[in-house]
């Protein structure tokens, strides 16, 4: 147990079993040591040189003897402590440098009806934590031709478990669809319907987190969905949804 523990901070096996050695039989010479921990001599001496170089165990020469002894485990821990509060201190400049390639952006894809599904779960249950207190999903929805079992899973399964969590979306509805899932937004959610033909584009797309992007394709043929991870992106879609929103004049579907 007290060999594992050591092994924990920065001690190999052989390192450690030495170290327990040496704080039982206190100061002695290579050979004793050597005897007490089962070793030859050589492997004693080579991981009493690795101890040495981390300042946790010293030499004394008596009578022509090296006598060798460990720090105390109160030193010990002081030293661990001391290692701790120099990387806790040091943990912006970590951080900093694994952000470059945090930002860079990153790719989830989903892929037909069963993995489809997990896109509503990720898009629900993550990323609104990053978002403002009472801040808003973001999505367009046209979902003209949606797989007949995708709208009996979105119905019947995702809908009503929607239901169960009260965050405010704003959706953009394109006029030519209309299918049980658009009624759902218009009843449930703050919706602009835009009913120029030429706004024509398929699927859903949510803008959500503080980075965030999913695309759903609900069409048989293309069935799967995509989470971006993209600031870039992000922001853009948003800046087009509310410059949208604010343009153009809610109505209702014919």
């Amino acid at each position: 147990m007290l060999t594992q523990i050591l092994q924990e901070h920065w001690l190999t096996q052989k390192e450690s079993n030495l170290y327990l050695v040496c704080l039982e039989i206190g100061s002695a010479p290579v050979s004793s040591i050597a005897r007490r921990l089962g070793e030859n001599r050589v492997t004693a001496y080579s991981a009493l040189k690795n101890l040495i170089k981390k300042w946790l165990a010293t030499g004394i020469v008596k009578n022509k003897t090296t006598y060798y002894s460990v720090i105390s485990p109160k030193e010990l821990l002081q030293k661990i402590e001391n290692k701790y509060s120099m990387f806790k201190n040091s943990l912006p400049e970590f951080m900093a440098i694994a952000s470059k390639y945090d930002n860079r952006p990153q790719v989830q894809f989903f892929e037909w009806l069963e993995w489809l599904k997990n896109i509503y779960e990720v898009i629900t249950m993550h990323g609104w934590d990053e978002m403002e207190k009472g801040e808003p999903y973001l999505t367009f929805t046209w979902a003209g031709k949606v797989d007949p079992k995708f709208q009996e899973y979105l119905m019947n399964e995702f809908v009503p478990w929607r239901s169960k969590f009260p965050r405010k979306t704003k959706a953009i509805l394109a006029q030519q669809a209309n299918n049980k899932y658009i009624k759902y937004h218009i009843e449930k959610y703050d919706t602009l319907v835009i009913s120029d033909p030429i706004f024509d584009f398929s699927d859903e797309i949510v803008v959500y987190g503080k980075d965030k992007v999913a695309i759903i394709m609900y069409n048989t043929n293309e069935m799967c969905g995509l989470i971006i991870t993209s600031s870039t992106l992000h922001n853009w879609l948003k800046s087009m949804f509310n410059l949208i929103w604010k343009t153009s004049k809610k109505g209702k579907p014919k």
